[in-house]
């Protein structure tokens, strides 16, 4: 190792740590949503945990067995055999197949050490010969003690295996084999005792945790610091023109960084040592090392893309959206996918659990550690090629020619400074700050997704726990279960659409997202307020009395000129796919199951609207035309509007397309007005008359509660109608929003223009 490398290294790595810029607004958002969600899972598991190991009868051992949802083939069984009274069995009845806290509650009561739960219509499904799906018994054992378990699988053994099996294959009336039950699956669930529970929650689930929190924490304080602080110190220049190569200032950084992420890491594994063998810890310690190299690597081409701390920050929010994702994602996933051992998060999250637990496999920690390694190395390679475009030469020239050219570089330098000469002035809003034009576009499309990605899950939280309170939960966690085993990325997009549907007709869902999207408003208004230092002018709220001064329509008014816009503008979308043959009309469907639902929609769409009128429309479009004009704002807010919805069940090309030519048209009549509130009710009412009146997807997301309803024909086209992802996927919309553009800019001429 040379000389300049060695001082680099002990440069990064004894670096005052303390960053002088504050963190961004983005950055905190996602990182408190992190926290939350972290912290309502392990709120839960504690919770369980609590409610389980509470209370009691004092009792050394429980003898009694709770049955819920016992067949009549059951029960004449028992009777039969007398096994009422011998195990003490207590039936109950529930619609929850996984409510712990109820199984719980009952063992407590009953002093039962296990909890069996049958499936519904179990006797109809496992006395017919031929069904799609066999029923399942589930077992809830306590964890109070080691014998719980060996008690249970005696109890199988001999009351089921060797007596009711056998009772039900005489009622079905065919021969099995010794000992086999072709048509009940047996899932045992909270196997072991506490201490293993609570061991295999923490191998599983904290310590991998704790590595990723770790290693990003001090990746970011460090990476962004490396580099980027150089830069905004303006000490950077000086290195580069040192006889020093780019790679190794990229590799001394480089090195730097990894030291000190790997210093928390060192410290787990010490905390963890006895918990595990010494094959365990040797594999934890690559998977760490791999994970320590890989994130520190991003950090560093991370830093040498970006000018500050802050714009280093703000792009290295997509790597923290994506290792929250896997976090999650691994956290909640109880049977993961083969294939995910191998990938990189994926398999360093299960890798680290399995070495604690001693249920390590070489293979997938070989292929993970050496991705991982070979992903770092990339990131190097294009740092490296970063900094070969950073160039700076000396060069001897007079007093009067180095006026001319500063003078020049001035004038160069005044003529395209958008600050202090805007390309546009939309809602009155100035340019205030200079960024990177990259950091700049970036930023503006990644905030709506961060934000809805956050509150999103955030919303699901309460959704899920629901669920798990109904007789939906099996075909539920079966959803989830199907998406775990996919391999394919269209797939794993088309059964995540389908369960994301099944969350649009939750109340729970629907009443938080509704919540959801008036939190993102007012983050938007305090991002503007507090800051930028604007008026919430500048993104579209216009005050009453500016815009009668300038002989407009109050906000109010316009709102309702809005909602009757976009109520005519779906309605000729809903005439045109009944005229064409697309779809027919069924008759009335609200009844009063799902009046409550339809009520939250019509408080959710309100919110929802204008969420994304204002993240298109009135905060991004006014920010990218002040720097780079109005016809490239408008077309790059429609762009994002149309990718943020790629996602979505069905989305196609000719939908990525309205959807464009549908922002297109909505900012177009924004700039016309001067503020959003037309387009704001226009567009809750599109979603609203769309989902909730007529009964068509909205966006790829069937509705649950509409007024009338409506489905596809036998001859509809999905060309025509847009088939899975509703009318905007469509020609039909089409033809409507092109009709939409001719009268606009025919009646352009009638309206006072707006100043922009």
């Amino acid at each position: 190792m040379n000389r300049s490398l060695r001082a680099l290294i002990r440069k990064t790595f004894g670096k005052n740590h303390s960053m002088r810029s504050q963190a961004s607004v983005i950055t905190l958002v996602a990182c408190l949503g992190f926290v939350i969600v972290v912290l309502l899972y392990f709120s839960s598991i504690m919770q369980m945990w609590y409610q389980r190991s509470r209370g009691g009868t004092g009792s050394d051992y429980d003898s009694h067995v709770v049955m819920v949802n016992a067949p009549d083939s059951w029960k004449e069984y028992a009777k039969k055999k007398d096994l009422n009274f011998r195990y003490g069995i207590k039936y109950k009845k529930t619609d929850a197949y996984y409510d712990v806290f109820t199984f719980s509650k009952w063992m407590d009561e009953y002093d039962a050490y296990m909890t069996i739960v049958f499936e519904e219509d179990f006797d109809d499904k496992a006395l017919e010969k031929y069904v799609p799906e066999k029923p399942e018994i589930l077992t809830f054992i306590s964890t109070d003690h080691l014998e719980y378990a060996s008690m249970r699988d005696d109890f199988m053994d001999k009351v089921f295996s060797e007596g009711y099996y056998r009772y039900l294959s005489d009622k079905l009336g065919v021969v099995l084999p010794e000992f086999d039950t072709p048509w009940i699956t047996t899932e045992s669930l909270k196997t072991g005792t506490y201490g293993n529970m609570f061991k295999d929650r923490m191998a599983r689930l904290v310590v991998p945790l704790l590595f990723f929190i770790f290693i990003m924490y001090v990746s970011m304080l460090i990476g962004m610091n490396a580099i980027a602080g150089e830069k905004e110190r303006g000490t950077f220049a000086s290195l580069l023109m040192t006889p020093m190569t780019r790679g190794t200032i990229v590799l001394g950084n480089f090195l730097g960084v990894l030291l000190h992420a790997l210093i928390p890491c060192g410290i787990i594994i010490l905390l963890t040592i006895f918990a595990t063998t010494p094959s365990g810890i040797l594999g934890m310690l690559f998977l760490a090392l791999s994970l320590a190299v890989m994130i520190s690597a991003i950090t560093i081409l991370i830093s040498c893309m970006s000018n500050s701390i802050v714009s280093a920050q703000t792009a290295f929010l997509p790597i923290f959206l994506i290792v929250l994702v896997a976090c999650v994602t691994c956290m909640n996933t109880i049977s993961p996918n083969v294939i995910n051992y191998y990938l990189p998060i994926y398999g360093h999250f299960y890798g680290i659990g399995d070495c604690l637990m001693g249920t390590m496999k070489i293979l997938p920690i070989a292929v993970c550690c050496l991705t991982s390694v070979l992903l770092a190395a990339i990131a190097l390679l294009v740092s490296r090629r970063l900094l070969q475009t950073e160039m700076f030469t000396v060069a001897v020239e007079s007093k009067s020619d180095k006026e001319l050219r500063k003078a020049a570089a001035r004038a160069k330098k005044e003529a395209d400074d958008y600050v202090s000469r805007a390309r546009a002035n939309v809602f009155g809003y100035h340019p205030y700050k200079r960024k990177p034009l990259v950091r700049f576009l970036f930023g503006h499309a990644m905030l709506p997704l961060a934000l809805l990605s956050v509150f999103q899950l955030l919303a699901m939280i309460p959704a899920i726990i629901s669920y798990m309170k109904t007789s939906e939960s099996v075909r539920f966690l079966n959803m989830f279960r199907d998406i775990s085993g996919l391999g394919k990325i269209r797939d794993v997009m088309g059964e995540s659409a389908a369960l994301f549907s099944e969350f649009m007709s939750n109340n729970y869902f629907i009443l938080f997202m509704g919540i959801g999207y008036w939190c993102i408003i007012g983050i938007y208004m305090l991002l503007v307020r507090f800051i930028e230092k604007n008026k919430l002018s500048t993104m579209g709220f216009s005050s009453g009395k500016a815009l009668a001064a300038q002989g407009k329509t109050a906000p109010f008014k316009m709102y309702l000129k809005g909602m009757v816009i976009g109520f005519l503008l779906i309605s000729c979308v809903y005439a045109a796919l009944f005229v064409t043959g697309q779809v027919s009309f069924k008759g009335f469907a609200l009844s009063s199951d799902n009046a409550g639902l339809f009520v939250l929609y019509i408080l959710m769409w309100i919110p929802q609207g204008a969420t994304e009128e204002i993240m298109m429309r009135g905060y991004m479009m006014p920010r990218i035309a002040g720097r780079l004009g109005v016809p490239f704002a408008v077309f790059f807010s429609s762009l994002c509007f149309s990718v943020m919805h790629a996602g979505n069940a069905g989305f196609s090309v000719v939908a990525m397309i309205n959807l464009v030519l549908i922002a297109a048209l909505f900012a177009l009549i924004a700039l016309r007005d001067g503020h959003i509130y037309r387009v704001c009710a226009m567009h809750t009412l599109w979603n609203f008359c769309q989902g909730n009146l007529f009964g068509l997807e909205v966006s790829g997301n069937p509705q649950s509660a509409s007024i009338f309803a409506s489905g596809y024909t036998k001859m509809s086209n999905d060309l025509m109608s847009g088939g899975s992802f509703g009318p905007e996927g469509g020609l039909c919309v089409t033809i409507v929003i092109v009709c939409a553009f001719v009268i606009f800019f025919l009646t352009r001429k009638k309206e006072k223009p707006a100043k922009v």
